[in-house]
């Protein structure tokens, strides 16, 4: 293979790219990223030999050729998506910023990106769930979604889990944060073995009893591993307002009043989240609610009838 790819007569050697001749460090970092994209074996070989090198020419020569390789292994699609998916969430971030960052051809990375947007019979699969952003829009050279993924795979000993789920569980009992939590606590769960979810429910049982079943609940059947900010969102208390305050969108509060009356507070801009209240903005009458007396919580009108 390094005869191959130095000083072979195949597309991709780097001597057919670069040519004979002085060499020159610029021309020679362009014809290495070039000779690596049009590799047609595993890319990730190819990034070694070059490392090798390179490092050859340091020592043997004093040449010394600074290149930034591409921060994760190209050559399994896995690493590529999830690391697209971080990459494209600052909107500033474009897609052809890629091509030269990975050292991949434009339909490998055009590939990959239809299948993080769900555009293909295969998608990327987690823990056996499809790993999908379907709400988001590809313009401009870029990837618009109305939430950003952050994947995020955790190595983690059974009592870190533990103290993980608890404070999920207690963050559940704050309306505005309860779906939120429970959707977080479900992602967690399903990785984990049958063996690991015996343990802590047994641990539970002795420790924490009533708690159980909140553990067992966390079992569902969701295909999708990721889940948007509305889709996260519901009609419950609270279970709406987070959302519309992170992206500034309106909502429709149902809220009882400390005498009892039922106020529906129409195109509600949602100021600030202050723990127990929240401040809100209704026409042009500013108002604090208690989180606790609001009933329900919408974006539009049509889901409070």
């Amino acid at each position: 293979m390094l005869c191959n790819l130095l000083s072979s007569n195949k597309e991709y050697s780097l001597l057919k790219i670069n040519g004979h001749g002085e060499l020159v460090v610029e021309d020679l970092k362009t014809s290495i990223i070039l000779s690596v994209k049009a590799y047609t074996s595993t890319k990730d070989n190819a990034i070694a030999v070059y490392k090798e090198y390179i490092q050859f020419l340091k020592t043997k020569y004093k040449i010394d050729v600074e290149l930034e390789f591409p921060p994760i292994p190209i050559s399994i699609e896995f690493e590529r998506i999830m690391f697209i998916a971080k990459y494209l969430q600052d909107p500033n971030h474009k897609i052809e910023e890629l091509y030269n960052m990975l050292w991949v051809g434009k339909d490998t990375i055009d590939d990959d990106i239809k299948k993080l947007r769900g555009m293909t019979d295969n998608p990327i699969q987690v823990c056996g769930k499809k790993f999908v952003i379907e709400d988001s829009k590809r313009r401009n050279g870029r990837v618009m979604m109305s939430s950003t993924a952050h994947p995020v795979l955790l190595t983690s000993n059974l009592t870190q889990i533990i103290v993980t789920l608890k404070g999920l569980r207690l963050m559940s009992k704050d309306s505005a944060f309860r779906s939120y939590s429970i959707e977080m606590a479900k992602s967690i769960w399903i990785q984990l073995s049958e063996y690991a979810k015996k343990r802590i429910l047994f641990v539970l049982s002795d420790l924490l009893p009533d708690e159980v079943q909140w553990y067992i609940s966390l079992e569902n059947d969701i295909d999708n591993s990721f889940l948007s900010e509305k889709m996260c969102s519901n009609t419950e208390g609270a279970g709406c307002v987070l959302d519309c305050l992170k992206n500034q969108k309106k909502c429709f509060i149902e809220y009882q009043e400390e005498d009892g009356s039922i106020n529906i507070y129409s195109d509600c801009t949602v100021e600030k989240y202050l723990g127990a209240t929240m401040r809100i903005l209704s026409g042009s009458q500013k108002i604090e609610l208690n989180l606790d007396n609001i009933l329900r919580s919408s974006y539009t009108i049509e889901e409070l009838i």
